[in-house]
């Protein structure tokens, strides 16, 4: 349990931004504000199963800028969000490719040098339109053994697995250990399962200093999923945490 008089975060962080999802974003961005919560960690794919790269769509580029004056964080979220490049599978690594992801793990098994040119890459494209690049999250928050060691030999202040949060940089905050609550939409049973554990992961953090939400696009669509999350929202903020982001967590 925490030190009740200790100060308590809520991090929300919006998955997979790219064109494509334009529109839900910017709907889970308004979902938010409804609460008085303008800080979240939005996490940008730069080219989206290898779909084209964001710089293609100006409305979208210019309403990340937006997101960002406004005081949301933009966060690099892997490259392509795909495996279409990855290396050949192996035996050990099924459950994490098919059944825990879609074919999404991109960063679970790359060669350093591999994964050295397209976080490079997603930062050069960051910059170009003003973009601020502190944090990096893998997709699924799945990543290579070493990735964390280059991310901070490349500057990167932070990254996050989905049970922690981890500074890289000397000087930040320590290591956290948190566990993300998350939805799992692709089916029926996914949805029923993520609700049951959702709400069981929560009664858990709401005795702590840190609650972390985790959206993803279709997550507002779904009606029972969606009270879901505004109850987690009121009650987080009822009880005092502060909306934060990833960025700024680590940096306090």
């Amino acid at each position: 349990m925490s030190d009740p008089a200790a100060p308590k975060f809520l991090i929300v962080s919006l998955h997979d931004a790219h064109p494509g999802s334009h529109a839900q974003i910017a709907e889970q961005v308004a979902f938010l504000a409804g609460y008085g919560i303008t800080q979240s960690s939005i996490l940008v794919v730069p080219e989206f199963h290898h779909g084209g790269s964001v710089l293609r769509d100006t409305a979208f580029c210019d309403a990340v800028s937006g997101w960002q004056a406004g005081g949301h964080e933009v966060v690099l979220h892997g490259y392509f969000h795909d495996r279409k490049e990855s290396p050949r599978e192996k035996l050990s690594t099924l459950f994490w490719t098919r059944l825990y992801t879609n074919r999404e793990a991109e960063f679970l098994d790359l060669p350093e040098e591999t994964a050295r040119l397209r976080l490079e890459r997603g930062r050069s494209l960051f910059a170009s339109l003003g973009w601020r690049t502190r944090g990096f999250v893998a997709p699924a928050w799945l990543m290579a053994d070493g990735l964390t060691n280059l991310l901070a030999a490349m500057g990167f202040a932070y990254t996050t697995r989905v049970g922690e949060i981890i500074p890289l940089l000397p000087g930040l905050n320590r290591l956290k250990s948190s566990q993300s609550l998350c939805y799992s939409t692709r089916a029926g049973w996914r949805r029923v399962a993520s609700g049951v554990w959702n709400k069981h992961l929560y009664g858990r953090l709401r005795g702590t200093d840190l609650v972390r939400l985790s959206l993803h696009p279709r997550d507002l669509e779904f009606p029972l999923i969606r009270r879901q999350i505004d109850q987690i929202v009121r009650a987080s903020l009822k009880r005092g945490f502060q909306p934060t982001t990833y960025g700024d967590y680590v940096a306090r």
